[in-house]
């Protein structure tokens, strides 16, 4: 394959970027984190092996701004549909969610291992600008949720997309297990063992709005 000149514009190392972002994207939709390589985002994208590094340190640094932009995404379509002026009851703003995080596959599994893993080897400086990030969407979408949905008080619509953020990674990780522990899932008398992340992401989401939505003053 003919390697690629090198970028050397700021237009150019940004598509250069951006490509090497689609081929990691790509690359996670078939494997899993660990049998991931650098080297195959290079070869994805006709680049010399050690290209991908000068955009990004580590591997860990590459998925966490896959995983920025991915949230990005998530956050824009959430506060898209959180511009209707009127309230909601809890089921809506149950439905809103669930709806943007299906359409985004690819958060769902990849926010399970950014704590764990992701956060591991990175630089200060990428650490700042992802945690930076999700301040700032946080803050900004959970305002909007305040003002869908009027059972919330002042700060709670962050500390809902916190609870949403720890439903994700926990029902993430027990929904994809090993190998050898799926294989003995598999087994009809293991089936109350078993969970599927967006029936169960759903029905969790919306006994929690139901409950704030009831809830007495203490």
């Amino acid at each position: 394959m003919t390697q690629k000149q090198r970028a050397r514009s700021t237009s150019d190392k940004q598509q250069r970027r951006a490509q090497i972002l689609d081929a990691a994207l790509a690359l996670w939709a078939e494997r899993t984190f660990a049998s991931f390589t650098m080297a195959e985002v290079a070869e994805r994208c006709g680049l010399a092996k050690g290209t991908p590094y000068l955009y990004f340190a580590t591997k860990e640094e590459l998925f966490l701004a896959l995983l920025e932009r991915m949230l990005t995404a998530w956050f824009d379509a959430l506060d898209a549909g959180l511009a209707a002026p009127e309230t909601w009851g809890s089921e809506r703003g149950a439905t809103l969610i669930c709806a943007t995080l299906a359409a985004n596959p690819h958060l769902a599994r990849m926010l399970p291992i950014a704590s764990s893993i992701l956060e591991h080897n990175i630089s200060p400086e990428a650490a700042r600008a992802y945690k930076s990030l999700l301040l700032n969407r946080v803050a900004y979408s959970g305002g909007l949720l305040e003002a869908r949905l009027p059972f919330l008080r002042g700060g709670e619509g962050t500390w809902l997309l916190l609870q949403v953020y720890a439903l994700v990674v926990g029902l993430g990780q027990m929904a994809d297990p090993a190998p050898v522990v799926r294989a003995i899932l598999d087994e009809p008398a293991m089936a109350p063992l078993r969970v599927a992340f967006g029936p169960m992401f759903a029905q969790a989401l919306t006994l929690l709005l139901r409950g704030l939505a009831t809830r007495e003053d203490l």
